[in-house]
Parts: C-alpha cells; structure tokens; sequence
C-alpha cells in the first residue's frame, strides 16, 4: 500500500486511488497502522493549512464503528483540535459535530479531557524533559511518522522472544506514550542483547523473567542530571497516548509549522460548550485546569 502519511501530510489534493487506498485502510480492524497514520496526517495538514471540508470529511469516515478504536481516538482528537484551534463557521460543520458528539459522546469527553491535561505538562506529562533530547535524533526528524507509530512487535526492530519480554517488562512499568518507548528503545537496543545474554548464561528462562525485580532505569542510567523517568499514576489511555504523540510531535519536530495549544485555545470554544455539558462533566474539567 502507498504510504498514506507522506500523501495526505503534504499533497494539496488527494488523488481518488488514494482515496480508495484510505478507505480501504478504516476498514482493516485487524492492522490499523496504515489507518491510523493517515488519521494523523490528515490532522496535521488541517492544522497548518486552511480549513479543507473534504479532508475533514475524511476524519468524520474514521469514527465509523467498522475502525479501530486506535483509528477512532486519533480522528476524534484531530477533530476536537481542528474545531477549536481554526473555529471554522459553517452549519455543515456544526451539524457534523453534533452528530459525532451524540454518538460518540463518551470518546468525545475522553479525547477532550486529554487535551485539557495537556496544557499541565509539567503535571500529566513529567518525563518530556528528560525524553526530548531523544527526539533530536536523524531517524525521528527525518521520519516523522515515527512519532505517531503503534508501539507493537512486528513493527519495531526483531527482537528475539526473550528480548522482546525484558523490553515489555521494562516499558511496563513506566506507561509511556508509543513514541517515547521508541525513543528509549533507540538507546536501549544497545545495551538489551548483552543484558539478555548474561541472563540466558545464568539459566534464566523466559518464564521466570515476569518473577524478577529487573532495574533497567537503573542499568542503563536513564537520567540527564536533573530529571530521572517517572512512573504515571496510571497507565495511558489510547486518546492521552495520542495527545501525548502530538505535544511531542509539535513541541519537537522541525517539520512542524504550528505552536502548541493553550487553554485559552481549549476553553469557552465550540467544542468545550458541547462536550463539558452538565455540572459533573464542568466540576472535572475545571479540577483538571486547576491542578
């Protein structure tokens, strides 16, 4: 299949092969990388350019029950941003996100509270500090795609059955977004084969490896100086994991053009007076303003 990111990242018009290849791509629950990815760029052209109806169109599509839920959370991020950041006017529009909120209204709170956190970066996300001197690196500015990857095997470099089992024991101690594990994996892909060997020749077997109190961040001395990594209270959801990809993507690319959203851009928007509706819903979002 072409490559979805690169197209509908930077093409003006969008071919209708690329089209069909796209839908095709929403439909496919069992691999949504390719989705996912053409989500993204579909998002971020939008947030660069004027408002374009026929890819913003093309976001509405992926909200389909017949996608992902990966692919679902990324278009409704991306049209929650898009709402807010440009205000476009217009009934369609509107119309079209009434509908969305009523069937999807639960998402739609999720992906928002997950935007609203992140403008407390110091609070929600407290190892971007110590993760983005990784991101300066030829392979996440030339590719940048990486940022947005699903974090899965198969899709990350062959690792062996046992390495792959060290590195899901480590990265599942930290709930870190996709791109940060494959920011980390970059240094760790050095030091994991040897820590694998010395345990294979002390006759450690895969099976005991979930019973060890194995200190990776310790082994390899994950710190700057100043910021050691951080275990979250809890672990990601797939709409705080995307928005997390995305404050890095713009924070840290040089490819990206935009700024990073501030609550002033959040709150009081169209957005926010139809998603926070009903005192709970407007107690939460204040407390997580607050925080």
């Amino acid at each position: 299949m072409k490559d979805l990111f690169s197209i509908f990242r930077t093409a003006e018009t969008i071919e209708v092969e690329d089209l069909a290849d796209y839908q095709i791509a929403l439909i496919d629950e069992s691999n949504p990388l390719e989705a996912a990815r053409a989500v993204t760029a579909l998002t971020l052209y939008l947030l660069e350019h004027e408002f374009d109806r026929g890819r913003f169109q093309m976001l509405l599509w992926a909200l389909s029950n017949r996608c992902n839920e990966t692919v679902q959370a990324r278009a409704m991020v991306g049209l929650q941003l898009i709402c807010a950041l440009q205000n476009p006017t217009g009934g369609w529009i509107l119309e079209q996100m009434a509908d969305v909120l009523s069937y999807h209204d639960e998402m739609a709170y999720e992906c928002w509270c997950a935007l609203l956190e992140s403008v407390n970066p110091d609070r929600f996300d407290p190892n971007f500090a110590l993760m983005a001197p990784m991101y300066n690196v030829d392979v996440f500015q030339n590719n940048p795609y990486l940022y947005f990857e699903l974090f899965d095997r198969g899709i990350v470099e062959e690792f062996d059955d046992f390495e792959w089992k060290l590195m899901e024991m480590f990265f599942s101690n930290w709930n870190l977004c996709d791109s940060d594990m494959f920011a980390l994996l970059l240094m760790l892909k050095q030091y994991l084969p040897t820590i694998a060997h010395q345990l294979r020749e002390n006759e450690v077997n895969i099976e005991d490896l979930e019973f060890m109190d194995i200190r990776f961040d310790q082994m390899v001395h994950i710190t700057d100086g100043r910021h050691n990594l951080t275990q979250l209270d809890a672990d990601l959801s797939i709409a705080e994991n995307y928005v997390q990809q995305l404050y890095r993507y713009i924070k840290l690319s040089k490819q990206m053009t935009m700024k990073m959203w501030t609550e002033a851009d959040l709150v009081q928007t169209m957005m926010q007076h139809m998603i926070i509706v009903g005192a709970e819903r407007k107690n939460e979002a204040e407390e997580i303003l607050r925080k």
